[in-house]
C-alpha cells in the first residue's frame, strides 16, 4: 500500500495524521482560536443563507437576495485593504474581541422585525467591512500562537474545520430559515460572535501590539510588503486563483440544470468543493512539513484546475461531485502552503497587514471570479464554462510556481526558511 494512493485507507496513516493534530490541539491558545473561528464562519454562513430567504421573502426579487448575498462578501475587501493595519498597532487579541463584539451587535440588530431594508444591508455590509480586520488579526496572532514546526499542521486543520462549518452553515441555514425563521439564524449568529469574543478574553494571551507609531497610509509600501521578494510574490500571486477555481460554486445551479438533476443537486455541487477541501486537508496534514512543501505547493498549485478540465466530457453526476471536491483539495492545499509560507516571510510589524491585504485579494478574486463565471456561462454550456476556466486556472500557476521555485533556488524551501527571513530586515518600514 502506498503513501500518496492508498493512505487515506491505511490505519498508520490515520493514526499519524490524527497525533500530528492532537499534537496542536493540545495548544489551548490554538484551540480557543480555532474554535472560535469555526463558530464565526458557521454562523456567517447560517446568516448568508438567511438573508437571501429573508430579503426574497419581503421583495420576491432574486436580484436584490443576489445582492444581499455580495455584500456580505465584497465590503470585507475593502476592510481588509484599509483597517488590516489595525493588526500591527493593536494587541492583535484586542482587535478580535472588539470586532466579535460590535459584530454580535449588527447581526442582533439586523434580526429585528420589520427592519428597514435599507438599513438592513447598510449593516450587513459594516459587518462585513470588519471581517477584514478580524482577519487580519486572527492570521497574524496564529503565528505568533504556533511554534514554526507546528505551523503548518495547524493551518491545514483550521482549513479543515472551516471548511466543515460552511459545509455545516449552508447545510442547516436552509432548514433553519425554514423550519424556524430567517431572524432565528440571525440570532444564532449574533450569539456565536458574542461567544467567541468571550472565549478569546479568558483563553488567548493579550500580547503588544507588534508595531507603534503612527498609522500608514492604507497603500503605503504595499507593493514592496507583498512583492518584495520571490517568496511572497509565489504567496501572494497564488491569491489570485480564485478567478478561475470558484467557477463550480459560482455555476452550480445551471451545472445541475444542464445536466437534468433535480434542484437539490445544486447544494451537492456547493457542498463537494468543501468535502474535498477537507479530505485533501487531512491527507496534507500528514505531510505539513516544511520538507515536504516545497514541491507540493507547485504540483497542487498546476493541479488545481485539471479536474475541472475534464468536466466538458462528463455527464454522470457522481463523477462531477469527484471531479469538482478533487480540484478543491489541491486548491485547499496550496492554500494553506501559502499561507503559511507568507505569514513567516512578513516581518512581524506588518504581518497583520499583510495577511489582510492578502486575505482580500483572495476574497475579491472569488469574487470576481464568480462574475466571470456567470458572463462566460451564459455564452457557452456551465460544464464547458468551468473546463475553460480549469484551463486556465493551470496556465496561471505558472506563474506563482515558478516563483517558489525561484524562491527555493535562491534561498531553499520558502516553506522551510520562512522563520529564517521573517528575520531578516524588512523591506519596508
Amino acid at each position: 500500500m502506498t503513501e500518496n494512493g492508498s493512505a487515506v485507507a491505511n490505519p498508520a496513516f490515520i493514526l499519524r495524521s490524527l497525533l500530528l493534530f492532537g499534537l496542536v490541539l493540545r495548544n489551548r491558545e490554538f484551540r480557543a482560536m480555532v474554535s472560535t473561528e469555526t463558530l464565526s464562519v458557521f454562523g456567517d454562513f447560517l446568516s448568508r443563507v438567511a438573508l437571501a430567504v429573508l430579503v426574497f421573502t419581503r421583495t420576491g426579487s432574486a436580484g436584490l437576495s443576489g445582492f444581499a448575498i455580495a455584500l456580505t462578501l465584497l465590503p470585507a475587501v475593502a476592510g481588509g485593504f484599509l483597517l488590516s493595519g489595525i493588526a500591527d498597532r493593536h494587541p492583535r487579541r484586542d482587535v478580535m474581541v472588539a470586532v466579535n463584539v460590535v459584530r454580535a451587535a449588527l447581526v442582533a440588530v439586523m434580526a429585528v422585525p420589520g427592519l428597514p431594508l435599507s438599513l438592513l444591508c447598510g449593516l450587513v455590509a459594516v459587518s462585513s467591512f470588519l471581517t477584514g480586520p478580524y482577519a487580519a488579526a486572527n492570521l497574524a496572532l496564529l503565528r505568533d500562537v504556533l511554534p514554526a514546526e507546528q505551523y503548518g499542521t495547524g493551518m491545514a486543520l483550521r482549513g479543515m474545520l472551516s471548511n466543515g462549518s460552511q459545509f455545516l452553515g449552508l447545510a442547516l441555514g436552509g432548514l433553519l430559515a425554514s423550519a424556524l425563521s430567517p431572524a432565528a439564524c440571525l440570532w444564532l449568529d449574533s450569539a456565536t460572535f458574542a461567544l467567541a469574543a468571550s472565549i478569546i478574553v479568558h483563553r488567548v494571551v493579550r500580547r503588544p501590539a507588534a508595531r507603534s507609531g503612527p498609522a500608514r497610509r492604507p497603500g503605503a509600501g504595499v507593493f514592496d510588503l507583498v512583492w518584495g521578494t520571490a517568496g511572497r510574490r509565489a504567496a501572494f500571486l497564488s491569491t489570485f486563483t480564485g478567478l478561475f477555481l470558484a467557477a463550480p460554486l459560482a455555476l452550480a445551479a445551471p451545472l445541475a440544470a444542464g445536466l437534468g438533476l433535480p434542484s437539490r443537486w445544486v447544494g451537492f455541487i456547493m457542498a463537494a468543493g468543501a468535502a474535498g477541501a477537507i479530505v485533501g486537508l487531512a491527507i496534507f496534514g500528514r505531510f505539513a512539513g516544511a520538507e515536504r512543501s516545497g514541491w507540493v505547493f507547485p504540483v497542487a498549485a498546476a493541479a488545481a484546475g485539471l479536474p475541472l478540465i475534464a468536466l466538458a466530457g462528463v455527464r454522470e453526476p457522481v463523477a462531477v461531485l469527484v471531479l469538482i471536491g478533487l480540484g478543491e483539495a489541491f486548491w485547499a492545499i496550496m492554500t494553506v502552503i501559502a499561507a503559511s509560507s507568507f505569514a513567516g516571510l512578513l516581518p512581524d510589524a506588518q504581518r497583520g497587514r499583510g495577511m489582510g491585504i492578502a486575505g482580500s485579494v483572495n476574497t475579491a478574486a472569488q469574487g470576481l471570479g464568480a462574475l466571470a463565471a456567470g458572463v462566460l456561462g451564459d455564452l457557452i454550456t456551465p460544464a464547458v464554462a468551468i473546463a475553460v476556466l480549469g484551463v486556465a486556472a493551470a496556465l496561471f500557476a505558472l506563474l506563482p510556481a515558478g516563483q517558489w521555485w525561484r524562491a527555493s533556488g535562491e534561498r531553499g524551501n520558502p516553506a522551510d526558511r520562512a522563520p529564517a527571513l521573517a528575520a531578516q530586515p524588512a523591506a519596508v518600514d
